[in-house]
């Protein structure tokens, strides 16, 4: 692990994500994807089973969000030789581990959910999930050892994930919360963090 490819915040957050519930929240460009997904393989690398999926809006996002930065991000060189995916059946492979893509964007996605065990999971954008989906995922969390990652933006104060955000603040050792903003992410171009602040 090259120490100089993280930000101070994306290494707190990989140190300390050891509840039931992680989540790394914030805007765009802040580096909770890189420093979520790359503790959430680490803990798959740990994990004595293969009950293990990631979750997006669709399939296709969460490819395209966090699978592809396993093999194209440098913050990831030391997992890449072990990661196989096959896109025909959306599988990762990671080691002797099958991780599964699953799609949550409407509430016929449930079923998808339904029956099954989850040791690990790692989830792109929850706030993006029906009410529904996330409550199913939270349930499937049955094992001693499972636990959750997940990437958000909470849009109202009032949605469920802020709940989880607020028990993790006020102490609830199931919950784990990191907030991450753009000065936290160094490696995007000061330029572009200025933009986004005088559009937002």
């Amino acid at each position: 692990m090259n120490l100089e490819t993280f930000s101070p915040k994306q290494l707190k957050f990989i140190v300390e994500s050891t509840a039931k519930w992680n989540i790394a929240h914030g805007s765009v460009r802040t580096g909770k994807t890189v420093g979520s997904l790359w503790r959430f393989i680490q803990a798959a690398n740990e994990c004595p089973d293969s009950q293990i999926f990631m979750v997006g809006h669709s399939s296709e996002t969460i490819y395209e969000n966090a699978v592809k930065l396993l093999f194209e991000s440098p913050q990831f060189s030391i997992f890449r030789p072990f990661c196989v995916w096959s896109p025909g059946n959306r599988v990762l492979k990671f080691k002797d581990k099958v991780i599964k893509i699953l799609g949550a964007k409407d509430e016929g996605a449930v079923g998808s959910f339904q029956g099954k065990t989850m040791s690990l999971v790692y989830c792109d954008e929850m706030t993006l999930y029906p009410d529904s989906i996330i409550s199913m995922i939270d349930s499937r969390l049955s094992q001693p050892w499972s636990m959750g990652f997940a990437t958000m933006n909470p849009t109202y104060p009032d949605h469920q994930l802020k709940r989880w955000i607020d028990l993790a603040e006020e102490g609830d050792s199931n919950y784990y919360a990191m907030h991450f903003t753009l000065d936290d992410n160094p490696f995007v171009d000061e330029n572009y963090k200025e933009r986004l602040r005088v559009n937002s």
